[in-house]
């Protein structure tokens, strides 16, 4: 029977930042460190978040006044990057990156997602490497809002046997997976000259070419936080494809958690179709 996965999981594996020591290292090569003195001045007050956590937030402010040498005075850090994202001063966030391991998405919907090229960087897993045999399939986000309509209506059996039939669909699919790879088995076996490995990777190659969309995948996924505004503001938007949609309103619900200031005017919520999606006040960043 093979396993049905009904939402996505994003992990926040590594963060860049702005770090306490780089920081206090370049404020005495630059002869400015008796401003570290002063908790009162912006330069102080980005040591103490570099000191407290990742300086997610820290690294793009550090950048931005970095340009205009703003260390002795000006906005608290709040409103200092608030003014970045109003005034479109988006390249100070391309300093600063966030790494997600993601799981529990479809092959539809990594498709999709690869196309964001600028400011990322993608390793994806393999199908020639990594069996089938136990794959996994993602059910579809309208598939899963019309089961959860039919439990909350009471009506579990209608819920339960759209389920099965969905999952009897996947297996007849890896079913056809496995019949090919034992089919391909003899000629890739002479093709590789009795190489086991390579023999391996012909068999599950070609039968893949079985595996439907809703096969799940898995990534690691790196995006500058410019980048990363970028992608959940598209993908989380009404009109996006309805999964990938799901995976960006997780995303940017791990992302205002790693950097609140940055991502301080996105908002996630039910919109008109009654399902999740993500607003941006400032689009182009």
């Amino acid at each position: 029977m093979p396993e049905l996965l009904f939402a996505p999981t994003a992990t926040i594996i590594a963060a860049s930042g702005l770090g306490e020591a780089g920081l206090v290292q370049w404020a005495r090569e630059m002869a400015c460190d008796g401003l570290l003195d002063d908790p009162a001045t912006p330069l102080a007050a980005l040591a103490r978040a570099a000191a407290e956590g990742p300086g997610a937030d820290a690294l793009p402010e550090f950048a931005g006044r970095f340009c205009y040498r703003s260390f002795r005075k000006g906005r608290p850090a709040d409103a200092y990057v608030g003014h970045i994202l109003e005034s479109g001063h988006g390249s100070v966030l391309e300093h600063a990156s966030v790494s997600f391991a993601i799981a529990g998405v479809s092959r539809a919907l990594t498709h999709e997602l690869i196309r964001h090229r600028a400011g990322t960087a993608i390793s994806q897993e393999s199908q020639r490497y990594v069996d089938a045999a136990e794959v996994r399939f993602v059910v579809p986000p309208l598939l899963v809002a019309e089961i959860e309509r039919l439990r909350e209506a009471g009506a579990t059996a209608e819920a339960d046997a759209l389920t099965e039939s969905f999952r009897a669909d996947c297996r007849g699919a890896r079913d056809r997976y496995l019949a090919w790879q034992e089919a391909f088995r003899a000629q890739a076996g002479l093709l590789e000259g009795g190489d086991a490995t390579r023999a391996r990777k012909r068999i599950n190659e070609a039968a893949r070419a079985l595996l439907p969309n809703a096969t799940e995948t898995r990534l690691v996924w790196t995006m500058n936080l410019r980048a990363a505004r970028h992608v959940v503001a598209l993908r989380g938007s009404r009109e996006a494809d309805l999964e990938i949609r799901r995976l960006a309103c997780l995303m940017a619900r791990r992302l205002k958690a790693q950097a609140p200031l940055v991502f301080a005017d996105v908002e996630v919520g039910p919109d008109d179709d009654g399902l999740e999606s993500v607003r941006v006040r400032y689009a182009k960043v």
